[in-house]
């Protein structure tokens, strides 16, 4: 198979599978199986959180995705209806008649599906809860989602029911394989997370933990909102930051210093650059709490399935997929020369000024 095959493989398989806040579990035990058959070690926090790392000694780069997609859970049966708890942003004016899909907690299966009859709304017009209509027998702590396609192909566009942030799941599993494979000792962790839609819920958990020491770098690798001037296809985007932070001028340098030396290696590979502000990522709390951080954004289209009138599969480019893998895989190559690019911006000016300085103090001639 060639590596588009594998990556549309893995793909197929991966974003098939049901997931939501608090929910994750087999998207969970898919990533921890995979990463056994690359031979690639990994344990699980208290949180449920998967820590992948390739390399030995102190890890200087984590990149980090989360394992769920807005969704809901059932928290009370009568009859036919059933009330849910709804977790992750999703406009309330796309909720009702909405249909859903409903899988068991325990097998993953499909045990019903259903309508959206009636929400509740926080005073912010946050959804957190509805009624639902639904055909077939259900439990409480049963858990759902849109009923949109899980996967489907049409020539370089990946349409399915949650990319974000499956996709990113996928770039960062790919990247570890590949480092892997080349025999590389990275000093690269893979991070994936629970329950970013509520809250970043497994983020802060491995920040309240101390997991991370403070001089770890992060990069966020999401599925992002595309907005004006970026296009589908047309590469990964550098995320100089998101809806509520700018990230960190040390590491936009180094990713925009990467990325051009790649493209002259690789004329073929083209990037993006952005404040991606339609939604946060989990670059931000790591930011806050004064790690260096970045982001990669594989751009999104209907994020959050919320299509122009009504839902719809959230879809990506393949060829952005693909090219965020080759980023961070050259990204992890070169870490080691993280504070280059910035000296050497420090230098031209430098060397501005002492070429130049002198003259601001010559007087103004009349």
């Amino acid at each position: 198979m060639s590596a588009r095959s594998d990556l549309l493989d893995l793909l197929k398989r991966l974003l098939s599978l049901p997931t939501a806040p608090f929910h994750e579990n087999f998207v969970s035990s898919f990533l921890c199986e995979e990463l056994k058959r690359a031979g690639i070690d990994f344990q699980v926090d208290s949180y449920g959180n998967i820590i992948a790392e390739r390399g030995e000694g102190e890890t200087s780069l984590a990149c980090v995705a989360h394992m769920d997609h807005p969704g809901f859970e059932i928290v009370e049966v009568r009859g036919d209806r059933a009330e849910a708890e709804w977790f992750g942003g999703v406009g309330a004016g796309y909720f009702v008649k909405a249909r859903v899909v409903i899988y068991d907690r325990l097998s993953g299966a499909v045990r019903a599906r259903g309508t959206v009859e009636k929400i509740w709304q926080t005073p912010q017009g946050r959804v957190e809860k509805m009624t639902l209509r639904i055909k077939g027998s259900v439990a409480g702590g049963d858990f759902g989602t849109w009923d949109l396609v899980p996967f489907r192909q049409r020539d370089e566009m990946i349409y399915t029911k949650g990319a974000d942030d499956l996709v990113g799941c996928a770039v960062i599993l790919c990247a570890l394989k590949e480092l892997k494979k080349r025999g590389i000792q990275s000093g690269l962790r893979g991070i994936f997370t629970r329950a970013e839609e509520q809250g970043f819920i497994g983020t802060l958990g491995m920040i309240q933990s101390g997991f991370l020491p403070a001089s770890t770098r992060i990069i966020s690798v999401e599925t992002s909102k595309a907005l004006p001037g970026i296009v589908l296809g047309r590469g990964p985007v550098i995320r100089l930051g998101d809806r509520t932070s700018m990230f960190h001028h040390q590491m936009v340098i180094f990713m925009d210093h990467v990325a051009r030396e790649l493209q002259r290696e690789e004329r073929r590979f083209v990037f993006q650059r952005r404040v991606m502000d339609g939604g946060t990522c989990e670059a931000t709390p790591y930011q806050l709490k004064g790690h260096i951080t970045g982001g990669i954004a594989v751009p999104l289209h209907n994020y959050h399935n919320q299509g122009r009138k009504r839902l719809g599969p959230e879809a990506v480019h393949i060829r952005d997929v693909e090219w965020a893998v080759r980023f961070l895989v050259e990204m992890v190559l070169r870490m080691d020369d993280f504070e280059l690019p910035t000296q050497e911006i420090l230098k031209r000016f430098e060397n501005s000024w002492q070429k130049y300085g002198g003259r601001l103090q010559q007087k103004l001639k009349g």
